[in-house]
């Protein structure tokens, strides 16, 4: 899974954060939920369209309970920044999943592909790059069972947290 990521989010657990890596967990919190201000979208989205290029399709990933609108709203935002760009939400929760964050809280670790419980719509998408669209990813899962549903696809995330994954690319591939 090749996925494409802005920053690089630190824990505070190997030691105290620069302003910088305080800076990229906040607004990576921030853009989890449509309530946060548009400038903490574009400063993310500016970055992350960086990565990429245009003509390209941007599926917003469905947070624990279904929801697409934040990560909706992130692509929105990247596509202002990439001219080609175009959203599509070609994916979805069968069902709800418990989030990273609370198993992480609960030290139960990643849920695996399979356990995500996300299908493709009937959406038909043209042959063009397909980015999958994120706030942070930690082990990867999230947009690998993404990738399983739709069938191709790339990771575009603005923070990537993982502490093992080596398949990591800051480029384009």
């Amino acid at each position: 899974m090749n996925i494409l990521a802005a920053r690089k989010y630190q824990t505070p657990r190997n030691g105290p954060l620069t302003l910088e890596q305080t800076e990229t967990r906040r607004l990576a919190y921030a853009i989890k939920t449509t309530a946060s201000p548009s400038i903490d979208f574009d400063t993310a989205a500016r970055e992350m369209a960086a990565l990429i290029t245009g003509p390209c399709w941007l599926v917003p990933i469905p947070d624990s309970n279904g929801n697409t609108d934040a990560n909706t709203r992130l692509a929105h935002h990247i596509a202002t920044h990439c001219p080609g760009a175009q959203i599509v939400k070609a994916i979805y929760r069968t069902r709800p999943v418990q989030s990273q964050c609370a198993r992480h809280k609960l030290a139960l670790g990643p849920i695996a592909p399979e356990q995500h419980h996300l299908a493709r719509n009937r959406k038909v998408l043209t042959l063009r790059q397909t980015y999958f669209v994120d706030n942070v990813t930690t082990s990867g899962n999230t947009l690998e069972a993404a990738r399983l549903a739709l069938g191709f696809g790339a990771g575009l995330v603005f923070a990537d947290a993982a502490t093992r994954r080596t398949q990591i690319q800051a480029t384009l591939f």
